[in-house]
């Protein structure tokens, strides 16, 4: 790994696509601004939203050298191994950007802030109980860490394929459990109790909130590198 290789491809980067960046970021910022003075509330929820959408669009921008022919050849020739490419541009996706969206986020929060009190509104602006707790923010970078892999396989429409295929697997995943719990329940669902009634119970009684707290975080850690890890073989795949 050489730190100055991966310096580099910041640099080049930045001289590329930092007035994309900037652009993106006061797109977002008006967006709150707009949404937060229409609403009259600064809810965080549509900030966050908002925030998700951008965040699921980047990874495309950030391995799209990768989808054309000559851009391909000059992507994988540039002087860094596979580690570094992918480091790099993990270092964009999850520190960089999602700062970017943050500060943004921010800007129009505040500016909606000054509008709505010169306009004389007296109710709560900014409501403290909506900011993502950190369940939300590791489920955030999990599903960065989807769309990044998608980048990185998929050679077209990266992030509508990504959601495609995401959504498939989701509806899979939907259609095992139930299938299980309503296996389950013929088996085990006491006659005078509806199947509502079951799956709540069945629920509630096999693990605690903490322990089911503790399961989803621990899944979606592994997720993230998972997924890592796959767009690093991914894209040594594709130089070989």
């Amino acid at each position: 790994m050489n730190i100055k290789n991966i310096i580099n491809l910041l640099k080049s980067y930045f001289i590329e696509s930092w007035k994309t960046d900037l652009f993106q970021f006061g797109i977002l910022a008006a967006l709150v601004l707009l949404g937060t003075i229409q609403n009259g509330s600064g809810n965080m929820h549509f900030s966050i939203l908002c925030m998700f959408i951008f965040l699921m669009i980047y990874p495309e921008r950030l391995f799209r050298n990768l989808h054309g022919n000559s851009s391909k050849i000059h992507y994988l020739s540039i002087p860094a191994s596979n580690g570094e490419k992918v480091l790099t541009n993990m270092l964009l996706a999850n520190i960089y950007y999602v700062v970017g969206l943050v500060v943004a986020c921010a800007i129009g929060l505040g500016l909606s802030h000054l509008y709505l009190i010169a306009r004389g509104y007296q109710g709560i602006i900014l409501n403290s109980g909506s900011f993502p707790s950190g369940t939300g923010i590791l489920l955030i970078y999990a599903t960065l860490a989807v769309f990044f892999f998608g980048s990185v396989y998929f050679r077209k429409r990266t992030t509508l394929s990504t959601i495609g295929v995401g959504m498939l697997i989701g509806l899979g995943f939907l259609f095992l459990i139930f299938m299980v719990v309503w296996v389950n329940g013929l088996i085990l669902i006491p006659k005078d109790a509806s199947f509502h009634d079951f799956i709540w119970n069945f629920s509630s009684e096999s693990m605690s909130d903490r322990t089911m707290k503790i399961m989803a975080h621990v899944c979606m850690g592994v997720a993230i590198v998972y997924f890592y890890a796959l767009s690093f073989l991914r894209l040594r795949e594709t130089e070989a």
